[in-house]
């Protein structure tokens, strides 16, 4: 049997996107007959779901919680690190394929150890482009010698790849101008939407019921409330339409959610509420229980990061309005699919008006829920992932395979 290894920071009961899609890839490919190896520094807290139990986990010791500070994501992904270490030394073979996901972003320096000490392969999935990441957050300086010895890294780390994966077309481009001499080892394979979400209404969405949300134009913003979500805007559009019928409505966790708490407490908004991360069983009613779903990405981000929000937002067959830059990767899948606007950033007026057009238009976003949920399924389930995931991690024994049976027809 065909095994493979992934390393991952965050796994299975992890709440983050990052643990819920290499969770799905990991039950995909044990589905596939793979058996799939797992180290990952994120602990249990209850008993294995019987769907886990085929895969191989293994979790490292770990004396730091983590939280949203840096210097507490530092010290946990660096117990990750040495776990990893020794694991892939004492218990990687040398032909069993390695996937390293960028959780911690500098993780990739596993694999160039696997290379040099074992001759082994591996495959890097980069989920944004870093430094630039840190830097546009504000965490990093981009002139420093932190930003220079972390783009060195991964410089080394996607060169040493067998394939570097990434989300998006626009995080290729920027990757291949920035590296030009591995344009050639440089792979797009799109995220998916976590669960294939029934269509509903939002009058019999027994999550819009609880929270009073049936008969109010509702905005959803779902997901990590991080530094390179312009969070900002949505919440100064709010204080804008706060003596209006409109709801917003976010469901996440993140280093921005203070702003969100601050801008309820200091201009007693009541049409904010703000929700922790829901359980994934919820999430197809969580995710249908608004009229509006919102993407949102700082200035400078369009091209390092792909939000993996934006696709269960699809398969919940709710309009989009995103905020993000003129042309970006983004704007211009809303603008093909029509499924949704893009805004600028850092213009809450603008996203206000849009807000307000689109609360007395229901026939518009009644066709735009309607062709997000098209574009999902032609173009953003997890069978489509899990198809190119095994077409590049295994590429050499499919190979083979077709080999042989050429051999064999002959």
């Amino acid at each position: 049997m065909q095994q493979i290894t992934i390393l991952t920071q965050y796994f299975y009961p992890h709440s983050g996107a990052t643990s819920q899609l290499m969770t799905d890839l990991a039950k995909g490919l044990c589905d596939l007959d793979y058996t799939v190896n797992i180290f990952t520094s994120t602990q249990l807290n209850k008993t294995t779901p019987e769907l886990l139990n085929q895969i191989n986990i293994h979790r490292a010791f770990s004396l730091i919680k983590s939280s949203n500070s840096i210097l507490s994501k530092i010290s946990s992904s660096l117990f990750f690190l040495l776990g990893a270490f020794t694991y892939i030394i004492r218990h990687q073979p040398a032909k069993t394929p390695l996937l390293i996901a960028s959780n911690p972003p500098y993780a990739g320096i596993l694999g160039i150890c696997l290379k040099l000490l074992k001759g082994g392969e591996y495959y890097f999935l980069l989920q944004d482009i870093f430094p630039e990441s840190a830097a546009i957050s504000g965490i990093i300086q981009s002139h420093s010698i932190l930003f220079k010895i972390f783009d060195k890294l991964i410089y080394l780390t996607c060169k040493y790849a067998k394939n570097t994966i990434v989300l998006s077309s626009s995080m290729q481009d920027y990757l291949v101008q920035k590296y030009p001499n591995i344009k050639n080892q440089i792979t797009i394979i799109e995220n998916w939407a976590i669960e294939d979400i029934p269509t509903c209404n939002k009058q019999d969405n027994k999550f819009a019921q609880k929270y009073n949300l049936t008969q109010i134009f509702t905005i959803l913003y779902s997901g990590n409330l991080g530094r390179l979500h312009d969070i900002e805007t949505i919440t100064e559009a709010a204080k804008i339409l706060k003596d209006t019928p409109i709801q917003f409505v976010f469901i996440g966790e993140g280093v921005k959610t203070k702003i969100v708490e601050q801008a309820i407490q200091t201009y007693q908004l009541k049409n904010i509420f703000l929700l922790p991360y829901q359980p994934r069983e919820l999430l197809p009613l969580s995710l249908t229980a608004c009229d509006i779903s919102l993407v949102s990405l700082i200035p400078g981000a369009e091209s390092i990061v792909a939000p993996s929000k934006l696709y269960g937002m699809l398969a919940a067959g709710r309009g989009i309005i995103a905020i993000s830059a003129p042309n970006s990767y983004i704007d211009k899948l809303l603008k093909t699919s029509g499924c949704g606007i893009n805004t600028v950033p850092n213009n809450p007026q603008q996203l206000a008006s849009l807000i307000s057009e689109l609360a007395n238009d229901s026939q518009r976003v009644k066709v735009m829920g309607e062709k997000a949920r098209q574009l999902y399924k032609t173009r953003y389930t997890f069978q489509r992932a899990l198809e190119e995931y095994q077409q590049i991690l295994f590429e050499d024994d499919i190979c083979q395979e077709v080999i042989i049976s050429n051999v064999g027809s002959n």
